[in-house]
């Protein structure tokens, strides 16, 4: 009977205990949560609003004035004044071609037409003093026209010189290439030595004071394109971004490989010019229509291995950890997928570290 006394006693005192414990963690627990100081961070609320569809084309960039140098006469290339990458001013020498022939043909014209002139003066002078024989009644119809006749020829024979000497010019400026206007030397098809033909290319060059981009336009997309709509023309390798024009566009595919083609004028700032290089990748950047989107400043979002988050504030005023699922950028702003909801407020920045279940004292 006494064991079982002792019994009894020792079980109300071990519960005695337990719920003295029990009361302290509680109060602890009170305690603490009590005395939970508050984060002062800057919220937003999340809008689902419209927003520009960009679409996107990519493209190739070319100098806008590029030519392919060639002549029209049959010679072997003397000497060549240039290299590819070499610039040049407009009427420049680049490429010689032998041209003795030419400079025989020219002294035989020089010579004809120094013969052709004084028979041509001969005749002139001869006519008008039969002129005058012929008002004094002393010559007679025949001896008139005799005189016209030689006069006539003499012209003609003068004139027709005179066109020889045209186009010896002519064929004397395509041995002598020169530089059509100021640019860069781009590629050379020849060397010294090789024989040039009629229409072979020997140089190629082009200016860089203009640049444009040729885009493949999607089908799904050619319809929406208008001349002199502004786009944007970003520029990966370049680092640039700049403003452009389409002022022309293909709406056949017949010749570019089933594939619709436009073309972009870029407006280059002088610090730019010297970052572009022909054969650049493009990527044309144009505005049609409009979506809606969530869209949260980048610097909300936190960022954990390969998961992206953000911190939601829920009613209470607390702050809970969301991963999200992102979409594109737009400047400093990002598209939220999924993960946060119209209406929703969130955490843009804070003044001290965030935590899931902290409480948020909006600034």
């Amino acid at each position: 009977m006494k064991t079982l006394v002792q019994k009894s006693k020792l079980i109300i005192a071990i519960a005695l205990l337990s719920i003295i414990a029990i009361s302290c963690g509680n109060k602890e627990k009170e305690h603490a949560t009590g005395s939970q100081e508050k984060v002062a961070a800057e919220t937003a609320v999340a809008k689902l609003a419209d927003y520009p569809v960009v679409h996107s084309f990519s493209g190739k960039l070319e100098a806008d004035k590029q030519s392919n140098l060639s002549t029209r006469i049959m010679g072997q290339i003397q000497r060549i004044y240039v290299k590819p990458g070499q610039k040049v001013n407009q009427g420049d020498l680049l490429i010689q071609i032998r041209n003795q022939d030419i400079l025989a043909k020219k002294a035989q014209v020089e010579a004809s037409k120094v013969e052709a002139s004084t028979a041509y003066e001969s005749a002139e002078k001869d006519l008008k003093r039969y002129e005058a024989l012929y008002e004094a009644n002393s010559a007679s119809d025949k001896e008139m026209d005799d005189m016209r006749t030689r006069y006539d020829m003499a012209k003609a024979r003068l004139a027709a010189v005179e066109q020889m000497e045209n186009e010896v010019e002519e064929n004397m400026r395509y041995a002598s290439i020169r530089a059509p206007y100021s640019g860069v030397i781009t590629t050379k098809f020849v060397q010294e030595g090789d024989m040039a033909n009629p229409g072979m290319p020997l140089l190629s060059m082009e200016s860089p004071s203009q640049w444009k981009v040729i885009a493949r336009v999607p089908e799904a997309d050619i319809a929406k394109v208008q001349l002199n709509d502004a786009v944007k023309v970003k520029f990966t390798s370049a680092n640039a971004e700049l403003e452009g024009k389409i002022i022309e566009i293909n709406p056949s595919t017949t010749n570019t490989g089933n594939q619709y083609s436009a073309k972009v004028l870029v407006n280059v700032p002088e610090n730019c010019t010297a970052k572009l290089y022909s054969g650049m990748y493009a990527e044309v950047l144009f505005e049609y229509g409009t979506q809606k989107r969530i869209l949260v400043s980048e610097s909300a979002l936190i960022h954990r291995g390969q998961l992206v988050g953000i911190y939601a504030v829920s009613q209470s005023g607390n702050a809970l950890l969301r991963w999200v699922k992102t979409g594109k950028t737009f400047g400093d702003k990002i598209e939220i997928i999924s993960g946060l909801s119209d209406g929703e407020q969130y955490v843009v920045s804070s003044d001290s570290k965030l935590f899931d279940g902290a409480i948020i004292a909006s600034n």
